[in-house]
């Protein structure tokens, strides 16, 4: 688009959750490492904890620094760490500490890092299980999805909600539409 994108990000919103989206967008996050630093996750859950639901109020950037540069292998880590500090999982202080649009991207991020082919899961069973199913999320999600995990997202679909995401999109779609989604979803395993 020829144009900066923390720019575009930076002028389109503000507070604490422009500050989010500007680390996400300019941090680079850690490469996973097959060294597993047991002294940094407890540090890091530690950390969360103290800058949340120990105090009052929110230490947002310590929050924005962990999640937006650690790997995923860590953050995973941390947020099972995290639950021997407080009497919250991370989702859970998420909502509690933080709301609006900073809380809906906390929440997707902690989401994303814990099981991201289970939250596309959940998002296709949401968007199919409206009334008329909402076509635009159904149709970004397999596609942009169907050469990286759809495979695991159709097996998270099935353990999650007792069906195979082929029989919803034949329950909730037609015609070649449905045949289009169904080509990229291939058979049922």
């Amino acid at each position: 688009f020829k144009k900066d994108l923390a720019k575009d990000v930076a002028g389109d919103t503000s507070g604490n959750f422009a500050k989010l989206l500007l680390a996400l967008v300019e941090t680079k996050r850690a490469e996973p490492s097959t060294v597993v630093d047991y002294e940094k996750i407890d540090a890091d859950a530690r950390a969360l904890y103290e800058a949340g639901v120990k105090i009052k109020g929110t230490d947002v950037n310590t929050w924005i620094s962990i999640m937006s540069q650690r790997s995923v292998p860590h953050l995973r880590k941390v947020f099972d760490k995290y639950k021997s500090y407080s009497p919250y999982d991370m989702q859970e202080s998420i909502v509690k500490e933080v709301k609006g649009d900073l809380q809906k991207s906390f929440l997707v991020l902690v989401q994303c890092f814990e099981n991201k082919q289970l939250y596309f899961a959940k998002k296709l069973n949401e968007a199919m299980k409206s009334k008329g199913a909402k076509e635009k999320i159904v149709t970004r999600i397999i596609v942009s999805r169907c050469e990286v995990d759809l495979k695991k997202i159709c097996s998270e679909y099935k353990q999650t909600f007792g069906q195979s995401l082929q029989q919803t999109i034949t329950e909730h779609t037609k015609g070649d539409y449905q045949k289009a989604l169904l080509g990229l979803c291939g058979p049922e395993q």
